[in-house]
């Protein structure tokens, strides 16, 4: 089998073939193909785990999801959204359930075997009931509009906002051999601002609380770069190093301000709530402890470690507090900003501008 063609090759391309998957547009079906690769390899991972009596290692395959979901999501709603395809917001609500759900399945798991089977099954419930249906609709619907999105999609390729790799244009052009004569899909550069935004939109971490977002954006951005070195085979130990000092600092810097607002306003779960930063701290130390001992897995753990975070902690528990105070969010405000005034927390230029960038904001409220 060559470089970066899995092994199920055959049963990928049958498992294609075999459902009306197809909707040619090229982009869109390459995307889908890597989510039936995803589906595929995260079986043979089970199956391999059910005859060798070993534990399945979920995480990558999990990490897989995520990505998928971020890139494919962004992109087929900035077509839609482009095209003003009527079904857009009942389209996006449906996107922000899954990655609910696909968290929820993941975190609820008590182990990684029920972790791999929970992915597993609203992965294929994914393929067979929201891109045979729902999916389905847009493209006949632009099909019967005689919409040019051969047009547009190869401006947005070109632009790099939404990156392909070489494996899932490998495995792109052996399931489809050549045959629809597809678009001009070249690999980019991964644009870091573009992975920010893309993540951010569709994991829904917004609390909108500014101090809060602000902070939870610069983060994002130390993960994103860590995962872009680690992808690139790149010498991590500035990188890693790095993190694990952004990571201290927004302990310092974060923690601090939401402790403060949830004393101040009186949030009822803040015991719960400062209970899991000390979850946080706990893992920043164990994983820079093991890169101290030379674990060369030392920068993938801290990477599932801040994205598990994100998804666990950010997406859910925090947007609780931006769901408690939300007709407070002035008050929180001028709080906040009396507190950045007093230097009582540090918010630096580049993050003022990195989420002015994300949230598309002209201004930010604490200033």
């Amino acid at each position: 089998m060559s470089e970066g063609i899995p092994s199920h090759l055959e049963s990928l391309r049958i498992t294609w073939l075999s459902e009306p998957f197809h909707l040619g547009i090229p982009i869109i079906d390459l995307q889908h193909i890597w989510l039936v690769h995803i589906i595929l390899e995260l079986e043979e991972l089970i199956l391999n785990s059910d005859q060798t009596g070993t534990d399945v290692d979920v995480n990558d395959s999990f990490r897989k999801a995520l990505d998928y979901v971020s890139v494919h999501f962004a992109l087929e709603e900035d077509i839609l959204e482009h095209f003003n395809y009527p079904g857009y917001d009942k389209h996006v609500k449906g996107h922000r359930q899954f990655v609910q759900r696909l968290t929820a399945k993941f975190f609820e798991a008590k182990n990684n075997k029920l972790a791999a089977l929970g992915i597993l099954q609203i992965l294929k419930k994914w393929l067979f009931q929201h891109i045979l249906h729902d999916d389905n609709d847009y493209a006949e619907y632009f099909k019967n509009q005689n919409t040019d999105l051969k047009t547009y999609c190869n401006e947005i390729l070109r632009s790099g906002k939404y990156p392909v790799s070489k494996e899932q244009l490998l495995i792109y052009q052996n399931i489809i051999q050549m045959e629809t004569a597809p678009i001009n899909i070249q690999e980019h550069s991964i644009d870091v601002i573009q992975e920010i935004k893309n993540i951010w939109k569709t994991y829904n971490l917004a609390t909108d609380i500014p101090i809060i977002d602000l902070q939870h954006i610069w983060l994002l951005k130390t993960i994103v770069e860590l995962d872009h070195s680690l992808r690139l085979g790149d010498e991590v130990t500035v990188t890693f190093q790095k993190v694990i000092n952004s990571a201290i600092e927004y302990t310092k810097d974060h923690f601090g301000v939401e402790d403060k607002i949830m004393k101040y306003f009186r949030y009822t779960d803040v015991i719960q709530h400062m209970n899991q930063h000390k979850r946080f701290i706990d893992f920043i130390k164990t994983r820079n402890d093991e890169y101290k001992q030379g674990n060369p897995r030392a920068g993938l753990h801290l990477v599932q470690d801040l994205r598990n975070w994100l998804l666990s902690h950010i997406a859910f528990e925090d947007k609780k507090i931006g769901l408690a105070f939300r007709n407070r969010v002035r008050e929180i405000s001028e709080f906040t900003k009396k507190l950045h005034q007093n230097g009582e927390v540090n918010i630096t230029k580049e993050q003022k501008n990195l989420y002015k960038l994300v949230m598309q904001k002209d201004a930010v409220e604490m200033d």
